[in-house]
């Protein structure tokens, strides 16, 4: 491995606190649903955690692909070939385990009988690309949304690069960034302008699950990768303010606006528009805590990287295989089994599954990838 390989796999700490709190909160998503509660706050808060919890992925992710990608971008040639060496990287770290996880799904929507007729799709990330097509694996959407971004981003910085190859390469790969934004931002202004999208049930499916209005919220993980890059002593000085805004803008969109009663059919440019625009910031202003959090010797921070190491795992398995067979089962019953007993087999189950399938899949596959 050379040293900008060791550099990447460097663990940080205040990551691996980003990547567990960003899982549980997936986790809890499904809780209501397993428990079968129809409280209205319960429901509320099971999709606040869900979408903060994959929006956090998303910005995230960005960050890590984005520090790699302006790494090679400011220092090679960046040629063709870096943009297949990082895809394949990239490629090793995400496939094995979603089509592990995809043949599996396929089984359980066979013998469950869910919709499976757009099963071809899947195996191409074409099942939510631009229209939705998600019978099964409903979890899958985000992954489409990662694995086309990971392929327009690369490409786009070469293309700029190499029809502007005499500007300076810190501000070709920020416009690149900037550009791309953009070019999702005019996408969702079109589709609303030829669609209906009245409903926050028709919004999930038809807004926010789509790949091509959805690929910005990861950018903003590549611009704080630049960021970091050129002006990490700026990050650093106000980083606790960028968590103290970061929490009041949360309080705005997630509260204030629902109070003052803003909802799509009043404010349709912001829903359908800007509203992960504002999402996105939020999680972008969050980061910069974390990322210069470089280690802890905490009573917890080996539950912090144990559930951070099999958060992938977690996210592949936790609702389409462990949540959807587990409410199959408990169906079963004629009982109704304590609500503690529930969640404790949930947790342990799902955490259980995802580390078999890191320690003996994913793990082995990794150490392969690096030592090629």
């Amino acid at each position: 491995m050379n040293a900008l390989e060791k550099q990447n796999n460097t663990r940080i700490f205040g990551l691996d606190v980003i990547r567990a709190l960003a899982i549980l909160l997936v986790l809890f998503s499904h809780v209501y649903y397993l428990v079968d509660s129809s409280n209205p706050t319960v429901v509320s808060l099971s999709g606040l955690s869900g979408f903060a919890g994959v929006e956090l992925f998303f910005v995230l992710s960005g960050y890590l692909i984005g520090t790699i990608l302006l790494r090679l971008y400011i220092t090679d040639d960046f040629s063709l070939q870096s943009v297949f060496v990082f895809l394949k990287r990239r490629w090793f770290r995400t496939l094995p385990n979603y089509y592990l996880i995809l043949f599996v799904n396929l089984g359980i929507a066979f013998l469950l009988g869910y919709p499976s007729e757009y099963w071809y799709k899947y195996f191409y990330f074409f099942q939510n690309f631009k229209v939705y097509s998600i019978g099964f694996f409903s979890e899958s959407w985000s992954l489409s949304v990662e694995e086309w971004t990971y392929i327009l981003l690369p490409f786009s910085l070469f293309l700029v690069l190499k029809f502007g190859n005499k500007l300076s390469k810190k501000w070709t790969f920020l416009a690149t960034i900037f550009l791309l934004i953009l070019l999702a931002h005019v996408l969702r202004y079109f589709n609303m302008k030829n669609s209906d999208i009245s409903t926050m049930e028709v919004w999930n499916t038809n807004l926010k699950s789509i790949v091509i209005y959805r690929f910005d919220t990861i950018l903003y993980g590549v611009l704080l990768a630049w960021l970091h890059q050129f002006y990490s002593h700026f990050l650093d000085k106000y980083r606790v303010y960028f968590l103290i805004l970061a929490a009041h803008l949360f309080v705005l969109q997630f509260v204030v606006l629902n109070v003052l009663g803003v909802d799509i059919i009043s404010s349709p440019v912001y829903f359908l528009v800007f509203y992960f625009t504002l999402s996105s910031m939020i999680f972008f202003l969050v980061l910069p805590y974390f990322i210069l959090w470089k280690s802890s010797q905490s009573l917890f921070s080996g539950s912090v990287r144990f559930i951070s190491k099999t958060s992938y795992a977690v996210y592949l398995i936790h609702y389409s295989i462990v949540v959807v067979v587990f409410k199959y089962v408990l169906n079963q019953f004629s009982y109704q089994l304590p609500t503690s007993l529930i969640l404790f087999i949930y947790f342990g189950i799902t955490f259980l599954f995802a580390y078999i399938l890191y320690r003996f899949f994913e793990k082995p596959i990794m150490n392969l990838r690096d030592k090629n």
